[in-house]
């Protein structure tokens, strides 16, 4: 595959994300009768802030689920002792009970935004993070883009992939390249 096909794939996603947007709402309340979202913090999928962006540095960290959330807390405790702010996004209700549990008042936790432009957008534009740090194999291309975009360096840690996500990386290894090209750092777990 050619770097113009990779361009055209992140084409069809960015348009894909536009295409659906209009179907989040009702797929958003979905999660949230079943108990998969916060509901009194919803608004935070579409990027909104639950609170003001505190003064000085952020870097933006972001761990999925209870694993990422669990495995980043040491970091987040080294990182805070340089008094540098950070926004902790997970996705998940139980993840960001972690995160309250483990590190409290001391982090700002957000759900992570939508892999969606708008959503994406609204979140940076008011965090205006000045280093974003994604735990895992969490890569979602339009966040990615934007981060580049807006000269955010990114840095992935403990980045694996398992057998069957290779696999299908590899089928877009140019489109895979393109978007992984974009990350400062990789910090990977070491056996």
């Amino acid at each position: 595959m050619s770097g113009r096909w990779a361009r055209a794939m992140l084409s069809a996603y960015r348009f894909a994300g536009a295409a659906a947007y209009p179907l989040v709402g009702p797929y958003v309340a979905w999660r949230t009768s079943r108990g998969k979202e916060d509901r009194y913090r919803r608004r935070e999928r579409y990027g909104v802030a639950g609170r003001a962006r505190p003064d000085g540095p952020v870097i933006w960290i972001h761990a999925a689920s209870v694993g990422e959330t669990i495995a980043v807390v040491p970091l987040v405790e080294s990182i805070l002792d340089y008094g540098v702010n950070i926004v902790l996004t997970t996705g998940t209700v139980t993840s960001a009970q972690v995160a309250d549990e483990r590190l409290g008042d001391r982090i700002i936790h957000q759900y992570v935004p939508l892999d969606l432009k708008p959503a994406v957008s609204r979140f940076l534009d008011h965090w205006q993070p000045d280093l974003a740090i994604i735990a895992e194999s969490e890569i979602w291309p339009m966040t990615i883009l934007e981060l580049g975009a807006r000269r955010v360096p990114q840095v992935l840690v403990n980045g694996r992939l398992s057998d069957r996500s290779f696999k299908s990386w590899k089928k877009r290894a140019n489109s895979a390249s393109a978007m992984l090209a974009r990350f400062f750092h990789d910090l990977n777990e070491r056996s």
